[in-house]
Order: C-alpha cells, then sequence, then structure tokens
C-alpha cells in the first residue's frame, strides 16, 4: 500500500537564502560606504597635519596663524592654518583663530605644554566628504583640530575639554554660505565619525561647539546623498523583516512537514502489517488474525503396531 507524500518545501529555503542574500549584500555594502568616507577624511585630516608639521620652521612663533600648503596633495580646494599656544596662556585668557573663538577655560587631555591647532576650510570638498541624512549642506565644512605641538603625540589628536563658554564658529564672513541662514542649522561631525544637530545657529551664522572636530551650516531637505543612505537603511530594515517573518513560515513548514512525514511513515507501517494480519471484529474489539494453517489429518493404520 503506497501512502502519498506531502509536497517538498524545497523552494522555501532557496527563496529565504536568497532573501538573505540581498539583505547582507545592502548591508555590507552600506557598512563598507560609510567606512570608505570616514576613511577618506581621516586620510585628508592626516595628511593637513602632516603639511603643517614638516612646512613650518621648527620655532613656530606663538599664536601666529601659518598657512599650510596644500596644492601639493591634490587638495587646492580646501585651505588650512596652523597656529600654536601655550597651553596654559591658552587657558586663562583664550584666543580667536580665524572662525573659531576659543574661551577661557579650555584643557588639552593628555597635558602637554605647547598645542599646535589645524583649521580647516574645505571648501568644494565639503559636500563629497561630510552630509546629513535629510539636510543639505549650504556651508564649507571648517574643521578645527589639537595636536601635540611638540610631536610626542603628534599622530593622534587631543582631547579638548570646554570648562566654560563653548568654542564659538563663525560662518558669517565664510564665502561660499548660501544665505539661508536663518533656517539653518548647526551640524557637528564628530572625530569618530558621529553627526549631530546642535540646534539653530545663532545670529549670523554663529554655532557653539562643546568639542574639537568638524562644523557646518545645514537646512532641511535636498540631501540626497543623506538621503539614499536613510533609503538603503529602511529597505535593509525592511527585507530583514520579511526574513524573518519568511524564516518563521520556513521553520513552522519543517516542522509540520517531520510531523507528517512520522505519521506518513506509521501509517505505512500499519499498512504492512495490516497486509499481513488480517483485521478481524470479535464483538466491538479490533483484532489482527492470521490465516489459518492446519495439517491434513491422517489415519494411523493399527494394524501396523501389532505386525511387529
Amino acid at each position: 500500500m503506497e501512502i502519498a507524500h506531502p509536497p517538498s518545501t524545497s523552494l522555501l529555503p532557496l527563496l529565504l537564502l536568497l532573501l538573505l542574500a540581498v539583505i547582507s549584500f545592502t548591508a555590507v555594502k552600506t557598512t563598507a560606504d560609510n567606512h570608505r568616507h570616514r576613511h577618506r577624511r581621516r586620510l585628508i585630516d592626516e595628511i593637513i597635519h602632516s603639511a603643517a608639521l614638516h612646512s613650518h620652521p621648527c620655532h613656530q612663533k606663538t599664536a601666529v596663524p601659518y598657512s599650510i600648503p596644500l596644492q601639493y596633495f591634490n587638495l587646492s580646494s580646501a585651505a588650512a592654518d596652523s597656529v600654536r599656544f601655550r597651553a596654559g596662556c591658552l587657558r586663562r585668557r583664550g584666543a580667536v583663530i580665524n572662525e573659531f573663538r576659543l574661551s577661557s577655560g579650555l584643557v588639552a587631555h593628555p597635558h602637554v605644554k605647547r598645542l599646535l591647532f589645524i583649521l580647516q576650510n574645505l571648501g568644494n570638498l565639503s559636500a563629497s566628504l561630510y552630509s546629513v541624512p535629510g539636510y543639505k549642506l549650504v556651508s564649507p565644512v571648517l574643521g578645527l583640530l589639537v595636536y601635540d605641538a611638540a610631536g610626542t603625540n603628534a599622530a593622534a589628536e587631543l582631547h579638548l575639554s570646554v570648562t566654560k563658554k563653548p568654542i564659538e564658529v563663525d560662518f558669517s564672513k565664510v564665502a561660499g554660505v548660501e544665505d539661508r541662514k536663518e533656517e539653518a542649522v548647526c551640524a557637528l561631525f564628530g572625530l569618530g565619525g558621529r553627526v549631530e544637530i546642535a540646534g539653530r545657529s545663532g545670529a549670523g551664522g554663529v554655532c557653539f561647539a562643546k568639542e574639537q572636530g568638524h562644523f557646518g551650516l545645514v537646512v532641511k531637505g535636498g540631501g540626497d546623498g543623506g538621503m539614499r543612505r536613510w533609503k538603503v537603511v529602511a529597505a535593509t530594515a525592511a527585507l530583514g523583516a520579511v526574513g524573518v517573518a519568511l524564516l518563521g513560515v520556513l521553520v513552522m513548514a519543517v516542522v509540520r512537514g517531520k510531523r507528517k512525514e512520522r505519521r506518513m511513515s506509521e501509517m505505512e507501517r500499519r499498512a504492512n502489517e495490516d497486509e499481513a494480519l488480517r483485521v478481524s471484529m470479535v464483538g466491538n474489539m479490533r483484532t489482527y488474525t492470521a490465516t489459518a494453517v492446519r495439517t491434513a489429518p491422517e489415519m494411523e493404520n493399527e494394524g501396523d503396531g501389532l505386525n511387529m
């Protein structure tokens, strides 16, 4: 007796694997794009810092900005200056450097005697390096980075603590700022990749910050690059939800298939037993009986015993 088996569910695993492959590819591509942009930004910071160390005399005057030549590094659309301060003097008096106003109370960690400030104006490179999802840059990105002027920790920025008034970033005299300062808000791009909207800019496009990093003015809408990344993230999340749902359906289908297989196996076993043993009803009871096989009787010859 043959029992029909349930239809194969091999198509579901293939669909699930395809969906998971699409999700994985999208997630990996998004992560790779973010990592590539972040690596490029940090590389430019390192190039500008290295140029500042090698292009200026060792005995650079204190509190005097020096222009950093960037045309040799294919960064001609950007501009950068370096300036040195005594840490104690800067903490007591503060300073004004280009677009940045540093109030008194600034403390660098770890403690060093002399500080090297590098100020950046990334110009036309800004939009290709920095973006905020759902926003559009309306100004060049300005950078403020702090290093050890002695060069003992030349490769890494120092941590800058603001103990009194915040750092002011004035965009009012920056070339290339669109005439939308009233609706613009300030964006902070941290060195670790963090992006923060710091609220509306002050009068004339002044932003306030409590840490070093890169700063820009942004307005809502028009951030195509950021929106594309948000769409990718949203699509990835949606595909992930669908993948989880399909995985649940697949697990349920496999469990049900296994149960059906066990039931079918049991039915086949019983069917085979029914073929070997007949089923008989004795009263209200169902019992299995074997076919009766009797040996044909033979009559013994009584005379055979007497003739012996």
